[in-house]
């Protein structure tokens, strides 16, 4: 029963942030919030203490500032709809990594990937996490996690130890830095998301080339270090399987932000809450098809027996993520109209700050806030909300969006306290930190010297 009403509440939720995109009715507003507390009272049980504070927190804030008089009810209102919307983002991608978790497309482009010849393997590891993490989420260092481990089974000599551990180690860092990099553009990635709801003036259209090309960069880069970094090794050629194989996974992520365009210019929507109509029926006919060869009617009652036993313990599996985004979304909405933003501006004039300074002095608090355990969620949505209240800021919107982007990107294959990090590490044998800072720490500092050097070279 509870688990029913608990799916109920979230896809209410998720009902009222649709219908505010299409109407000014208010009254959706005070109906998502009472459908999201509802959840989180249902659910608090399996609420980590950390997100319980969060739960707590935002809803007592609001309260306490609206009877204050500090924001108003249409700043809360406004406060509520950002918290359902990032809770429809997370329920409509939950739908599409429920369908990747099944399909066979998925499996044997893993394959393909981890027995690709040394040569080219790191670049197509990277190119294939890649490709695995716009649809999966952290669902891709599973999967290739996984197979990498079955991939690797050293004789118990000690050169045989020794070059299954080098093995290791490059498919692992390809994995995750390749992983990494899907927040640089893609728009299923929660880094997108805070970034366009931060900054209003940015629509993923504008920014998508210029993040498409950091993603580039970001892989190539990766690829010439571990080029450097390990002689290539004198081994005959070895068939890795059919590349022709990724090509569907390809057109399957292009696919996503291609439907979503369409749907966006035939309603209005802006390309993001279009994105998320569009995913979950991308995601229910991907499951249609991988019931292929069975009579219509048969895949009909196995779609909808699907719908009715996987959809809810999915959907509610994501309640400490839930309770998070909402949280945040809502916290960093009414938190906004506290900030001072001609003190603000005269501040900087006053210490005669930069605008690359500015940006770099954002990117190190990330990172310092990374590395004590803050959740970028919290950091990105209040640093952006202050960014848009400056009266004198001059830095281009891309360019904000880039170094947030990246910033997180960075953090993300570094921070011991990330869940890609510690999920990667799992499969390593080795701790967190030990991956982030020695195995994959080059790579991280080296990324962020060249985007600081670029920022002094471009504000």
């Amino acid at each position: 029963m509870a688990r029913t009403l608990s799916t109920f509440c979230l896809l209410t939720a998720c009902f009222c942030a649709l219908a505010r995109e299409f109407s000014d009715w208010l009254v959706f507003s005070p109906l998502a919030g009472g459908a999201l507390v509802l959840f989180a009272f249902l659910q608090w049980p399996g609420i980590s203490l950390t997100y319980r504070i969060f739960a707590i927190l935002a809803p007592v804030l609001g309260f306490v500032l609206w009877i204050r008089g500090a924001v108003s009810a249409a700043v809360l209102a406004e406060a509520i709809d950002r918290s359902a919307f990032f809770t429809l983002f997370l329920t409509s991608l939950a739908v599409l990594r429920e369908s990747a978790k099944t399909s066979q497309l998925v499996s044997r482009c893993g394959t393909v990937l981890v027995n690709q010849p040394p040569g080219r393997r790191y670049l197509l590891m990277a190119f294939g996490s890649h490709l695995f993490g716009v649809m999966l989420n952290i669902g891709a260092l599973n999967v290739l996690g996984t197979m990498v481990r079955r991939a690797i089974r050293p004789a118990s000599d000690p050169e045989s130890q020794r070059i299954g551990g080098i093995r290791r180690k490059r498919m692992l860092t390809a994995t995750i830095r390749g992983f990494c990099g899907v927040p640089l553009w893609a728009p299923t990635s929660v880094t997108m998301l805070l970034v366009l709801s931060g900054i209003p003036d940015l629509t993923w259209e504008q920014y998508a080339p210029l993040g498409l090309l950091w993603t580039l960069l970001f892989i190539l880069w990766g690829a010439i270090l571990d080029r450097l970094a390990y002689k290539r090794p004198r081994v005959q050629y070895v068939n890795g399987g059919n590349l022709s194989y990724l090509i569907p996974l390809v057109g399957l992520v292009a696919l996503i932000p291609s439907l979503a365009f369409m749907v966006s210019q035939l309603t209005g929507l802006p390309l993001f809450s279009a994105l998320l109509i569009c995913a979950p029926v991308i995601g229910l006919t991907w499951i249609w098809v991988q019931y292929k060869g069975r009579p219509t009617r048969i895949k009909r009652g196995l779609l909808l027996r699907r719908m009715k036993r996987s959809f809810p313990e999915t959907f509610i599996n994501q309640r400490n993520e839930v309770v998070l985004f909402a949280s945040s979304g809502f916290i960093g909405v009414i938190l906004i109209p506290l900030i001072d933003p001609v003190a603000a501006s005269e501040f900087l004039a006053q210490a005669n700050i930069s605008n690359a300074t500015l940006m770099v002095g954002i990117s190190l608090v990330m990172l310092a806030f990374a590395f004590i355990g803050i959740n970028a969620i919290i950091t990105v949505t209040l640093i952006l909300g202050a960014l848009q209240q400056l009266p004198d800021l001059n830095i281009a919107p891309q360019a904000q969006a880039s170094v947030i982007a990246i910033t997180w990107a960075i953090f993300a294959g570094a921070s011991p306290f990330t869940a890609s990090l510690r999920f990667i590490a799992g499969f390593s044998g080795i701790s967190p930190l030990r991956f982030g800072i020695q195995w994959n720490g080059w790579f991280s500092a080296s990324v962020l010297a060249i985007m600081y050097v670029t920022l002094y070279l471009v504000l």
